[in-house]
C-alpha cells in the first residue's frame, strides 16, 4: 500500500482529475509511447540488421525479442518498486536507461553490442506503462482506470504505427543507423522533461510504501491468486501473435507475398496498432459503461480467433482487404488490455503494483516467446537458398505459411481460458 509524503504543498492545478493531472498522465503515457516504438522499430529494419549482422531469421528474432524478454522480466521488480520509490523516480531512470541502449545499438559494429543496446532498451522501457497506469490511478478517479488502461495503450500504439510505415520510409532513405540514434536523443530529452514535470500524486508528495508486508511477499501474494495466473496466461496467447506478426514478421511477410516495398509493407503491418489504439481505449470505454470486464475479454480472443484463420488459412484476398483484417485484429484485440484492470479490481489494493507487473510481464512474454519462435521455424523450413545478392536466407510464402501457423493455435487457447475468468463488474473484489 502507498501513501504521500505529508507536509507537501499542494501545486496549483493539481486538483484530482485536473489540468495538471492530464499533464502527469500523458508525460508517463509518452514514456510508453517511447517503449513501443522502440518495440516495433525492428519489424522495418529487419533485412538490412539480418545484412549488417550476417545473421539469419532465428538470430534477427532473438535480438528484436531480447527487448521483450529483459522487459517482460522486469514487469515483477518494476510494480514492487513503484509500491516503494513511485513512478518519477523509475520513469526518469527508465528513460536514461533506454536513450543509452538505443545510442549503442544504433553505433553498435558487431551482434553482441547490439544484443547489449536492445537488453537495455527493454530494461529502460520496463517502466512505462505501470508507471503510467500507476500515475493515472493516483490523479484521476477510479471509475476512470479502465478508460486510462485502454487510453495509455492506445497512445502507445500510435508509437508503434510510427515505428513501421513512417520508420519504413526513413529507413528506406537513410538506413537504419541514423534515425535509431535520433531517437536516443528523443529518449534523453523525455526523460528530463518527466524529472521536471512530473510528480507522484496530485500533493507534490512522493509515494512512500507503508505497512510491515515485505516486497517478497507481496509478489508471492500476486501470484498465488489464481485468477491471476488466468489472466496472465490469455494475456500472453492473446498478445504472442500480436506482437510477432504485426511488430516484426508481418512487414517481411507482407513484402514477400504482396510484392511491395517496406514503406507500403510497414504501413499494413501498422494497421494492427492503429487497430489496436482505437480497440483499446474503445473497449476500456464500453467496459467501464456497461460494467462488465469477462464479456470483452471472451469477444476479443473469439473475434481475432476467426480473423486470424481467415487470414492465414482463407483464399487469397487483395492487399486492401488484407490490410482491412489486420486492422480488425487490433481493434478486436485491443480489450485484452482489461485483464490488467480486471486484475486489480480482484486482487487486495495493498499489491496493486505486484498484480499489475506480473500480469503486464505475463503479456509482454507472449510476444518474448513468439518473435523468436517464429525466426527459429522459418529456419528450421529454410530449403537453403538465399537472396540474390547471397546476403540473407530466402524465406518463401509456403515457409512463413508454417512459421504462421503457431498464431491462430495459440489465440485458439486464450479464448478457452476465457471462459473460466471471474467477473469483478468494474468493482473491487476481495482477493
Amino acid at each position: 500500500m502507498t501513501t504521500a509524503t505529508a507536509g507537501a504543498d499542494p501545486t496549483a492545478g493539481s486538483r484530482l482529475g485536473g489540468g495538471r493531472a492530464w499533464i502527469v498522465w500523458f508525460l508517463a503515457a509518452n514514456a510508453f509511447f517511447f517503449a513501443f516504438f522502440q518495440r516495433a522499430a525492428p519489424s522495418v529494419m529487419v533485412d538490412p540488421l539480418m545484412t549488417t549482422f550476417s545473421v539469419g531469421a532465428g538470430v534477427m528474432g532473438n535480438l528484436a525479442a531480447l527487448y521483450l524478454y529483459i522487459y517482460a522480466v522486469l514487469q515483477l521488480p518494476v510494480g514492487l518498486m513503484l509500491d516503494r520509490w513511485g513512478p518519477r523516480i523509475l520513469l526518469t531512470g527508465g528513460m536514461l536507461v533506454a536513450a543509452a541502449g538505443t545510442a549503442a545499438f544504433a553505433f553498435a559494429e558487431n551482434i553482441w553490442v547490439a544484443y547489449a543496446g536492445r537488453l537495455a532498451i527493454g530494461a529502460g522501457s520496463a517502466v512505462g506503462f505501470i508507471s503510467a497506469l500507476t500515475l493515472a490511478a493516483a490523479w484521476h478517479t477510479p471509475g476512470r482506470f479502465g478508460m486510462f488502461s485502454g487510453m495509455t495503450m492506445g497512445y502507445a500504439m500510435l508509437g508503434g504505427f510510427l515505428a513501421q510505415g513512417p520508420l519504413g520510409h526513413v529507413v528506406e532513405q537513410m538506413g537504419w543507423r541514423d534515425p535509431v540514434a535520433f531517437t536516443a536523443v528523443w529518449g534523453a530529452a523525455l526523460a528530463v522533461l518527466i524529472w521536471i514535470v512530473v510528480r507522484d500524486r496530485p500533493d507534490g508528495g512522493r509515494v512512500q510504501r507503508t505497512g510491515s508486508q515485505s516486497l517478497g511477499r507481496s509478489l508471492l501474494q500476486a501470484m498465488s491468486l489464481r485468477h491471476n495466473w488466468v489472466l496472465g496466461v490469455y494475456g500472453c496467447f492473446l498478445s504472442g501473435p500480436f506482437l510477432s506478426y504485426g511488430l516484426l514478421w508481418g512487414v517481411p511477410h507482407i513484402m514477400l507475398i504482396y510484392d511491395v516495398g517496406r514503406e507500403t509493407a510497414g504501413f499494413s503491418a501498422s494497421l494492427m496498432t492503429i487497430g489496436f489504439a482505437i480497440g483499446g481505449p474503445l473497449g476500456g470505454f464500453l467496459s467501464d459503461r456497461f460494467r462488465r470486464r469477462k464479456l470483452p475479454l471472451m469477444i476479443a480472443a473469439g473475434t481475432s480467433l476467426l480473423l486470424w484463420a481467415v487470414m492465414l488459412y482463407g483464399p487469397p484476398m487483395p492487399l486492401f482487404t488484407y490490410q482491412i483484417m489486420i486492422f480488425l485484429v487490433g481493434l478486436f484485440g485491443g480489450s485484452m488490455i482489461l485483464t490488467l484492470a480486471l486484475a486489480r479490481e480482484l486482487s487486495p489494493p495493498s499489491i496493486g503494483g505486484a498484480v499489475t507487473g506480473f500480469v503486464n510481464g505475463a503479456f509482454v512474454g507472449g510476444g518474448a516467446l513468439m518473435q523468436p519462435l517464429v525466426g527459429i521455424v522459418l529456419d528450421l523450413a529454410w530449403d537453403g537458398t538465399v537472396t540474390a545478392d547471397g546476403a540473407v536466407p530466402y524465406y518463401s510464402p509456403a515457409h512463413f505459411d508454417t512459421a504462421l501457423s503457431v498464431l491462430p493455435i495459440l489465440v485458439g487457447i486464450g479464448f478457452l481460458i476465457s471462459f473460466v475468468m471471474r467477473e469483478s463488474y468494474c468493482r473491487p473484489v476481495d482477493g
